[in-house]
């Protein structure tokens, strides 16, 4: 069987500057059992193949990728018999709904699976779409392996693929029972990155750096799945659960090996929502990285729980080449921490790590989420002082996003219940930067005005840095320049 796996192109809000490249790792997995299972598989990153293409989508937002016709030509020079599009964010359904209505166009006979976040989270108004014939909801790669082996065997037994919904000959749609998470993640083979344009990506960071910081050989790796916590805004659990699971430390390292020696890796992004969950085994990682004499630099994207840290693991990340970590207090009051968002993350002991972080080198980034209900402007306004206040303990980045009712999360359910969500609320909604919530506490505009004034705090940074570059003549005109350059 021929898979094509598509990873659509991309909307990008124009307020977050010009738009970067990210690699469909959670495709490369799924294209990685497919292949072991004898199926011929391509990728097609139409986001990153594109990524020269950056066209206005309307005032707000960009799209990035390959347009609709480069996109049918690909499918008509290799015609599939599957094709598999990830939708990571609900925000970029619509875009996702295109590509299907494209292989459509190609061919009536080709099967079309949607996997990702949006599709778990909402898989019977996925399959309303016509275009659409499959979702798989949850850990998508046992599902991908069983459903094509039923397409080729067995296709009158759909209805016993845990993780699958799909429309039976009647029409009708057909949710079948929850797939069990994989326990041993081991199991799994690694992600088929020779499928993906690895150049392409490399090329893209040196002339525009991730984050302003990636620009080498780099990749996107997990080394865990799953978060026990029940914070009310994340939908991270939609796919990969709420149970915390673990490569082992030598496994982790042999992925490393293979990206050093095969692909010239320089950095990496560790995306699991919970890396550090286990001390042991994260110190382990850590000392098997120092062993092998694995020269890379890495980061944490997606954030650790400050709780999770140490002086004494921060140390062998340091060492390690750990050069930036993300972590999440969310607000600066204690109050809405706990109570309102259930993330239950004591803010003293991200003010210990973020001075530990600063103490042994390893710069900091913070997130930051306003607008959830239950919380009023004066703690959003303790949200803003706190940052201030990590800022003098040596953090260097905030980020301030609006609260998102994500389809999934407890937060849609109490937004949805109490009438909070706006008149305009819809997928593509999602993909503006904007407020869709609106409580008795706050508006819109006073959310959007406290934003504005939250991300100040990065504008003080750059300001100090300059200053401090003033004053030391061999650094000034390079540093001005840099900063000019952002």
């Amino acid at each position: 069987m021929r898979v094509c796996l598509i990873n659509p192109p991309r909307i990008h809000p124009k307020t977050w500057g010009l738009p970067g490249v990210f690699q469909p790792i959670d495709l490369a997995y799924v294209a990685a059992v497919l292949e072991n299972q004898g199926h011929e598989v391509k990728i097609l990153d139409a986001a990153a193949e594109g990524w020269r293409t950056v066209r206005n989508l309307d005032d707000e937002r960009y799209i990035e990728g390959l347009s609709c016709e480069e996109i049918a030509a690909r499918l008509e020079s290799w015609p599939p018999n599957v094709v598999g599009i990830n939708v990571p964010f609900s925000g970029w359904s619509h875009v996702a709904f295109m590509v299907a209505s494209i292989a459509k166009s190609i061919s009536k006979d080709v099967l079309v699976v949607m996997d990702g976040v949006h599709p778990s989270a909402r898989p019977a108004e996925c399959l309303k779409n016509p275009n659409v014939d499959f979702v798989v909801i949850g850990e998508p790669e046992i599902t991908w392996t069983e459903l094509t082996y039923t397409l080729e065997h067995s296709p009158d037994q759909l209805d016993a693929i845990n993780g699958l919904g799909f429309k039976h000959k009647n029409g009708k749609i057909i949710i079948n029972r929850e797939r069990p998470l994989i326990k041993n993640l081991d199991d799994l083979p690694f992600p088929a990155r020779h499928l993906l344009p690895m150049s392409l990506y490399f090329e893209a960071v040196r002339e525009n750096p991730l984050r302003g910081e990636v620009d080498k050989p780099w990749t996107v790796m997990y080394t865990s799945r799953g978060c026990p916590y029940g914070c009310i805004f994340c939908s991270a659990h939609l796919v990969r659960g709420r149970v915390w699971r673990g490569r082992s430390p030598d496994n982790v390292i042999e992925e490393i090996r293979l990206l050093v020696g095969s692909y010239k890796i320089k950095q990496i992004d560790f995306c699991d929502d919970n890396m550090a969950l286990d001390q042991v085994r994260m110190e382990k990682i850590c000392d098997k990285i120092i062993e092998n004499r694995l020269d890379i630099e890495w980061f944490t994207p997606n954030g650790l729980r400050a709780d999770t840290l140490n002086e004494r693991l921060l140390k062998k990340m340091a060492d390690a080449g750990c050069k930036r970590i993300y972590i999440a207090p969310e607000s600066g009051n204690q109050r809405v921490v706990n109570q309102v968002m259930k993330k239950n993350l004591d803010l003293k002991q991200v003010e210990k790590i973020v001075a530990f972080s600063k103490k042994l080198g390893i710069k900091v980034a913070c997130f930051f989420v306003i607008g959830v209900i239950g919380e009023t402007i004066k703690d959003i306004e303790d949200t803003i002082k706190f940052a201030y206040r990590l800022r003098k303990l040596g953090a260097d980045k905030f980020y301030f996003s609006f609260a998102m009712p994500l389809y999934g999360t407890e937060l849609y359910e109490q937004a949805v219940k109490m009438g909070y969500l706006k008149d305009d609320f819809s997928d593509e909604a999602l993909s503006f930067v904007k407020p869709l919530i609106e409580t008795p506490e706050f508006t819109a505009e006073e959310l959007q005005k406290l934003c504005e004034k939250a991300n100040m705090v990065n504008f003080a940074i750059t300001r100090e840095k300059v200053l401090k570059a003033l004053c030391s003549p061999k650094k000034a005109f390079k540093t001005i320049l840099w900063r000019l350059r952002i």
